[in-house]
């Protein structure tokens, strides 16, 4: 009874996917209840919000997104939200240069999205400000310390290329050394007909692309049937992973690098 009323009176932060969730937890602190309207396992660029999603976002005392075009529902929730922030929209009002709008998977990108949270958390709930401040600067020692040692755990893949199911990941892998190939579809495209499949088992071998990442939200055997008939590598990765944000942007390259390990 006491745990209930104390989540009755916490106040509650509205996200839009899992990883915001899980930053917005760590700057915000445990005296704040933090929402996700999407879970691990569905794409928020097809999720169809329900009506209590929208009571969820509108009755929360802030609301935060990606922004973009990577939740197509989004705007409905800003414009009937005093307290929105969308994260995309907020760089590049920054002059911040934004190349991929999966802001959340580009390790260049996560401070300054994590600075803007703290920011707007300070905003609305001036009264825990130093507390955002003492957690924003943890986050950001312990994530540069993590993209360094990411960066050493892969330097013996330097160049290495890789291929996509959706651009998701680009700025992920980059800035580890490796280099992307290419995707094999965007947003709003179809799956890949069979003259694109052979053409890209061709170029997978010609290229000597060594991996093929999908993922576990949009379900496809194409990038499985892909590895099986080039030779290549595959793995599965999760880019709405929850808990831990900096444990399971770690658990997402060890992944990757479990898969490029394959063929050793």
């Amino acid at each position: 009874m006491f745990i209930l009323y104390l989540l009755i009176l916490a106040k509650t932060i509205s996200v839009s996917i899992p990883p915001l969730a899980s930053m917005v937890s760590f700057i915000a602190g445990g005296q704040y209840r933090v929402v996700s309207i999407v879970n691990q396992m569905q794409n928020p660029h097809t999720y169809e919000i329900k009506p209590s999603d929208l009571k969820t976002a509108i009755t929360s005392d802030l609301h935060i997104e990606v922004g973009g075009h990577i939740e197509g529902w989004g705007k409905r929730i800003c414009e009937k939200h005093k307290n929105c922030l969308r994260l995309y929209d907020e760089l590049v009002s920054k002059d911040i240069k934004v190349t991929n709008p999966h802001i959340w998977l580009d390790l260049t990108l996560v401070p300054e999205c994590a600075k803007i949270i703290e920011q707007r958390l300070e905003n609305t709930f001036p009264q825990d400000s130093l507390i955002f401040r003492k957690n924003l600067e943890q986050f950001l020692v312990r994530f540069d310390s993590l993209v360094k040692e990411l960066k050493d755990s892969f330097k013996g893949y330097s160049e290495t290329k890789v291929l996509l199911y959706h651009p998701s990941w680009n700025n992920f892998l980059e800035p580890l050394g490796l280099k992307v190939a290419g995707a094999l579809v965007h947003h709003g495209e179809k799956e890949v007909s069979a003259g694109d499949f052979a053409r890209w088992v061709q170029r997978i071998k010609a290229e000597n692309i060594r991996l093929i990442i999908a993922e576990n939200n949009m379900p496809s055997r194409i990038c499985e049937n892909l590895a099986k008939e080039s030779g290549a590598c595959y793995v599965l990765l999760n880019p709405l992973f929850g808990g831990n944000f900096l444990s399971s942007i770690k658990e997402q390259a060890l992944y990757v690098k479990r898969g490029l390990e394959c063929q050793k």
